[in-house]
């Protein structure tokens, strides 16, 4: 009987202990999980990823560089049609006459665009829009020192007078530090020439500005008539 009760007691101890060392372990890997999570989320809380405010990501840029690659007195839509999802079309090679040119962005028209110049609304680059200027008539392109071009839906703190499927922002060149005088001279086809002319007025004690003046005379090459614009 007592050689039976001490067997007896003897397995449950041995049953107990194996019982144990599994919880044991399971509690310490637990612990282990725990502690190790309270790491990660320690380090991750100090890393902070910032994509912008009010800003889209698929935003293309256009300098100064780029657009004087084109000829001189085009319209900066000539430099931007090289980009993808651009396309822009005109009956003059200088893409300044306003009835025949379209350009849409990714499928929208220009009356879908928004268009601004230093951030101030601009129309819809139709010809005879009634909301707002044209480029061609808000600034001489050689004085555009880049374009920025959104084509996704526009930044929320994007001025415009257009539905925002896309936009197009120029920018003018910032007056130069030194005192100059530049210009250029272009003549081709149909009797086409046009002078461009620049004078800066260097640092005036932090005062800069320039003033410039354009004039372009050229033949229709279908039909009679001219096209002029100064």
């Amino acid at each position: 009987m007592k050689t039976s009760a001490l067997r007896n007691a003897f397995l449950s101890g041995t049953a107990l202990l194996v019982l144990a060392i599994p919880a044991q372990a399971f509690a310490a890997e637990a612990e282990a999980e725990t502690t190790a999570a309270e790491t990660t989320d320690e380090e991750t809380a100090d890393e902070i990823v910032v994509y912008g405010k009010g800003e889209v990501r698929q935003v293309t840029e256009i300098g100064a560089a780029d657009i004087q690659l084109t000829t001189a007195g085009s319209s900066p839509f000539i430099a931007l049609r090289k980009l993808p999802g651009v396309n822009f079309q005109s009956a003059d090679p200088f893409g300044t006459y306003e009835w025949s040119t379209r350009i849409t962005l990714r499928g929208f028209n220009q009356n879908q665009l928004g268009f601004t110049l230093d951030g101030v609304p601009l129309g819809d680059m139709s010809y005879g829009n009634t909301n707002g200027l044209h480029i061609s008539r808000a600034i001489i392109a050689d004085n555009i020192g880049q374009t920025r071009v959104s084509q996704g839906a526009g930044a929320l703190g994007t001025a415009s007078t257009s539905n925002l499927g896309g936009t197009i922002e120029f920018f003018s060149r910032d007056p130069q530090d030194e005192l100059g005088i530049a210009g250029n001279l272009t003549y081709g086809d149909s009797n086409t020439i046009r002078a461009y002319g620049t004078l800066d007025t260097g640092d005036l004690g932090g005062f800069k500005a320039y003033i410039s003046a354009a004039h372009i005379d050229a033949e229709k090459w279908k039909g009679f008539g001219t096209q002029r614009s100064t």
